[in-house]
């Protein structure tokens, strides 16, 4: 099947498909690693249903990967989560407190990443419950 014939396939399956201007992506891969990719060729498809995939398409030259430093999302010396911080994320993820300080903490107080850290294990505890 060539190309024009699978962007035919997907429009009648409801796909619509885009392309999207990213300079680069990365991906933050669970063992910490990072894989950096320059100049991609990135698309965007639409499903019904409110399905979304991104196809990343790369020269094998522009992958880098790197593995962060230890430090770089460590918490800072001295480091406190504040109370507003700890409920956003007690809220955004279902964590107990002690599991949000403790992520936040991991996270140098990145909200973002203390969310992301958090919300796989609450995943999985909903689904062995559900077993």
């Amino acid at each position: 099947m060539n190309i024009r014939e699978f962007e035919r396939l997907l429009r009648r399956m409801g796909v619509r498909v885009e392309e999207v201007e990213a300079s680069h992506v990365e991906l933050y891969l669970k063992s910490g690693e990072v894989v950096r990719i320059e100049s991609p060729t990135v698309l965007l498809l639409r499903a019904p249903g409110k399905v979304v995939v991104y196809q990343v398409q790369a020269h094998e030259s522009s992958i880098r990967r790197e593995t962060p430093r230890a430090q770089e999302h460590a918490a800072p010396a001295g480091y406190t989560p504040d109370e507003e911080d700890i409920a956003l994320v007690m809220e955004q993820t279902g964590a107990s407190r002690e599991e949000a300080i403790r992520a936040l903490m991991e996270s140098g107080g990145d909200l973002v990443q203390a969310v992301m850290k958090l919300l796989p294990q609450k995943g999985q505890g909903r689904a062995e419950q559900g077993t």
